[in-house]
């Protein structure tokens, strides 16, 4: 057999199975579709779609943020942000002001409207944790260490 057509150890890092990585990506696929459902069914009432939400839900978290930092944060484009950032305006949610530390920049800001819509929303932490009752926080934990450094490996960028 010549080096090009040699086949990786199945215990080295980075090696694995044909069939077992179909399998993960295809349950990950799975999961991100029942997630969203799930997402969708519970910010329903808000009138919200779950861009928008994600979007006020990083602004609830730590207001007045750059568009680029959403961008990066969220893995899309300004322009996208930009849309996003104008629907969230004509619902009263958001204003845009200037970025003091960036002439060139804008930076998304909540309004009064906006911060009032977050205790009027369910809390998503209380939904996601009802759906991965089959899981203790350990368990939960080295999920999120697991997928953080496939999503590292991958190499992708959005």
């Amino acid at each position: 057999m010549t080096a090009k057509n040699q086949r990786l150890p199945l215990d080295k890092p980075g090696s694995c199975q044909t069939g077992s990585f179909h399998e993960v990506f295809r349950l990950i696929d799975i999961m991100s579709k029942k997630l969203k459902t799930i997402q969708r069914h519970t910010i329903r009432e808000s009138g919200l779609t779950p861009s928008q939400f994600f979007i006020l839900n990083l602004l609830w978290e730590h207001d007045e943020r750059p568009f680029k930092e959403l961008a990066l944060i969220s893995h899309c484009s300004r322009a996208t942000i930009t849309g996003l950032i104008d629907t969230l305006e004509k619902k009263e949610h958001v204003e845009r002001k200037p970025n003091p530390s960036d002439r060139r920049s804008l930076l998304a800001c909540l309004t009064e409207k906006g911060r009032l819509l977050r205790q009027s929303t369910p809390e998503t932490e209380k939904v996601f944790s009802c759906c991965c009752s089959g899981l203790d926080n350990k368990e939960f934990r080295l999920l999120g260490t697991l997928l953080k450094k496939l999503d590292r490996s991958l190499n992708i960028r959005m």
